[in-house]
């Protein structure tokens, strides 16, 4: 019978030779010798280009819906920053003030389902992300929200979470047959996450194990693997966490990004830009009055001079660029892409 580490070291063995997944995406939460908590996340599309956003605090929006939805008003209390290819305000991902993260990866389950209609506010998928960004401080604020808000059915994509904070709580957080699912605490056995159920991904894991790790294990499973491994001798924890991405990586790969909750800092390399390069909050005024900055995913530089304004154009270009090669989402017309773009100029300061 073989080890648990036999068994993890089969599993890095066959990563080489699994089928590629172009639109698949993987994320994990990793904890090192001193307590310090990191995110990792690999963004797997048909497209790469992106933009990296600075969002203030203080600036009230409305909801970007559709009917038969009803628009709701909220004002950010927390800066972040985020990774964008849908333009401004609409996020894959990213890290507030408080330390919390929250990544996307496409929920390929059949059980995939957004609630109906009900008494809540609803929000598009990726709104729903800015707005935990803009009010959530820890996993629980997140959990809690659905009280109040859920994701709406008229969304395009069907999405699943993980979410982490700087306390060091993580969560699964997934919508089947309607309903909100969480994940987090004794019922997390592994803070990782891929495309299937969370609940199918553990069962698909305990087969593999089941069976002496005969078999090409998926990248839940070897994130969740490498991640249980990772013990004070597996070296430098940012290095590891790279290492995870690297190894669940394939040729859709376009973004690889570690999230170090603690320091409130981003590292990050992109397919086409492989140098590793660095963000910080503190770099940044996220005061109200402070412009909303962005800069290429794909620039050398990301010094927070690096950064400038963002604009209709700026937005229209990205959101025209990953629309126009994406075949999903190529069949939306041109004035859902200008409605988008246009969208940022309805955000601001709140009134006192």
């Amino acid at each position: 019978m073989k080890t648990k580490g036999q068994f993890i070291l089969c599993l890095v063995v066959l990563a080489g030779f699994l089928p590629l997944d172009n639109e698949a995406c993987t994320t994990f939460r990793l904890k090192d010798k001193s307590g310090g908590l990191l995110f990792g996340r690999n963004f797997d599309f048909p497209a790469g280009q992106g933009q990296i956003h600075v969002n203030q605090r203080n600036r009230q929006k409305t909801s970007y819906v559709a009917a038969p939805e009803k628009p709701f008003t909220w004002t950010s209390r927390y800066g972040s920053i985020s990774f964008n290819q849908n333009g401004r305000e609409f996020p894959y991902g990213g890290i507030n003030e408080a330390g919390l993260v929250i990544e996307q990866m496409m929920h390929e389950s059949p059980d995939a389902k957004y609630p109906s209609l009900d008494d809540r506010h609803g929000l598009e998928e990726l709104q729903w992300i800015q707005y935990q960004l803009d009010v959530s401080a820890t996993v629980a604020d997140v959990i809690a929200s659905d009280r109040a808000v859920r994701i709406s059915f008229t969304s395009i994509a069907p999405l699943h979470f993980l979410a982490a904070d700087a306390g060091g709580n993580v969560a699964v957080i997934e919508y089947v047959d309607g309903k909100m699912e969480v994940h987090a605490g004794k019922d997390l056995k592994y803070p990782a996450l891929a495309n299937d159920t969370y609940e199918a991904s553990l069962a698909g894991k305990a087969s593999l194990e089941a069976a002496g790790g005969n078999g090409q294990p998926d990248r839940f499973a070897r994130a969740a693997a490498m991640v249980e491994a990772f013990t004070p001798d597996s070296g430098p924890a940012l290095e590891y966490a790279f290492a995870v991405l690297k190894n669940v990586s394939h040729d859709g790969t376009q973004w690889s990004i570690v999230y170090d909750l603690g320091k409130k800092a981003i590292f990050y390399r992109t397919r086409v830009n492989a140098q590793m390069r660095r963000l910080a909050m503190d770099m940044f005024d996220f005061s109200c009055a402070a412009p909303g900055l962005f800069v290429d995913i794909d620039a050398d530089d990301c010094a927070a001079a690096d950064f400038r304004a963002s604009t209709y154009e700026s937005n229209l270009k990205l959101i025209g660029g990953v629309w126009g090669s994406v075949d999903f989402l190529k069949a939306f017309p041109e004035e859902r892409r200008i409605a988008r773009a246009k969208y940022p100029d309805t955000v601001v300061c709140e009134k006192k």
